[in-house]
């Protein structure tokens, strides 16, 4: 098996609006912590070729990532349905899915220049790094690890819940580099200032880097799962535990000496929930931004206003179905990757590996916001209970039943990827 790597800086400018919390209100990025990065794996095999890219960023829509597939397909012959994003998830970088507040808060031209100017950048970057990719594959050496991390986590959604404390490695050792891929179930969001980082995942890569390792990160099945901490300070605790227990495993970890490398996808049509009439969410918006919009540091006022924004925008959409992308990636037969395109429970991400280890996989790799962004995928438990992450909004579209359709298509899957 070959392996080749290439990896650029996606940093966006200061001034870009940052994703995932409502709380910062639109307002303008104000520092960088740490750089955001797009890196790019290419391996080869039999005649086979595969690429995973991974991009510190919130998320992707299907529409961004198909254009860059075709890119990518125009410059080095790999084909599209060989190809897998994945999103780090960070919480503090550009708002490239789910824009908060599009009717309370809209971006000025400005910002939306900002925004479409970097977006083109991050494009370009991306391409560029699995450019690079392609042309320098090389022998490798690979080994796998699957070690606990436990204390580091919890179940946001309900005290009782499950969490993974399971951190898997990859190691590509090509002699000139050497490629850790490294895949841990927690939602960054440990920085919550307005400074541009890819939390706890960035504080990992450079940590690592240091040791003389690249750093592919993917984020795990975390739809529910939080750090047990917050802050700058944790994000270095949580990425000192990390590197800890990925070092003090390599060298005694299984060692990948089969050349099997097999991809199946599958896309599907997920039904989403819809709001109806336009009408009534048009007025019920309107009646909030008239009593909340000069209030919006009043909690109440604050969260009725947003999900008020939220079900207008949800009504304007219109839509019964999505069709969404599940892959899954077989390497030497003792790897299995599963491409997820939203935020997966922790519940699910657990059933798949467990179904992964009955097939003969010995490390699982679950790599949610992939390919796409569908928005959470809960449990039947969090529709029941109500949770946040069940709460119709653009983040929160799909039925009850479908998230067991997406573990059910997932499964068929690993058992057609298994040779």
């Amino acid at each position: 098996m070959k392996v080749g790597y290439g990896k650029r800086d996606v940093t966006p400018p200061i001034g870009i609006r940052l994703g995932g919390f409502a709380s910062r209100l639109g307002k303008p990025s104000e520092l960088v912590h740490d750089p955001l990065i797009a890196n790019a794996i290419f391996l080869s095999s039999g005649g086979e070729e595969v690429l995973l890219i991974h991009v510190d960023v919130l998320g992707v829509y299907k529409n961004f990532a198909e254009a860059v597939k075709d890119a990518i397909r125009r410059e080095t012959g790999i084909r599209r349905d060989r190809i897998f994003l994945t999103a780090t998830h960070t919480h503090s970088g550009p708002e490239i899915v789910i824009p908060m507040w599009p009717n309370t808060l809209p971006y000025s031209p400005k910002e939306k220049s900002m925004m479409e100017d970097w977006t083109k950048f991050l494009k370009g970057e991306i391409i560029e790094a699995s450019t690079e990719a392609f042309n320098n594959a090389s022998p490798v050496r690979i080994e796998a690890g699957t070690i606990s991390a436990p204390n580091l986590t919890i179940n946001r959604s309900y005290e009782d819940g499950p969490v993974d404390d399971q951190l898997s490695f990859l190691l590509f050792d090509r002699q000139v580099d050497k490629v850790l891929v490294t895949n841990y179930a927690c939602h960054p969001v440990c920085n919550s200032d307005m400074g541009i980082s890819a939390d706890y995942p960035g504080q990992l890569t450079s940590d690592l880097a240091k040791l003389g390792f690249d750093n592919f990160f993917i984020t795990g099945s975390s739809g529910n799962v939080n750090p047990s901490g917050s802050g700058r300070e944790f994000i270095r605790k949580i990425s000192s535990e990390l590197t800890s227990a990925v070092i003090h495993s390599i060298g005694g970890s299984q060692k990948i000496t089969s050349n099997v490398l097999e991809v199946e996808d599958k896309t599907i049509t997920l039904p989403i929930r819809n709001l109806e009439p336009l009408s009534e969410f048009e007025i019920k918006f309107k009646d909030a931004y008239e009593e909340c919009a000069g209030n919006l540091d009043e909690p109440n006022c604050n969260i009725r206003l947003l999900y008020a924004d939220e079900e207008y925008e949800v009504a304007k959409d219109h839509k019964a179905t999505v069709d969404t992308l599940i892959q899954v990636l077989n390497i030497g037969n003792a790897i299995a990757f599963i491409s997820i395109p939203g935020e997966l429970f922790v519940e699910f991400g657990l059933r798949l590996k467990g179904f992964a280890t009955g097939l003969g996989y010995r490390h699982t790799f679950v790599a949610t916001h992939s390919n796409d962004y569908v928005g959470y995928i809960p449990v039947k438990r969090a529709f029941e209970l109500g949770t946040y992450e069940a709460r119709i909004a653009r983040w929160s579209r799909i039925t009850e039943v479908a998230g067991e359709e997406m573990y059910g298509e997932a499964v068929n899957c690993l058992r057609s990827s298994r040779k």
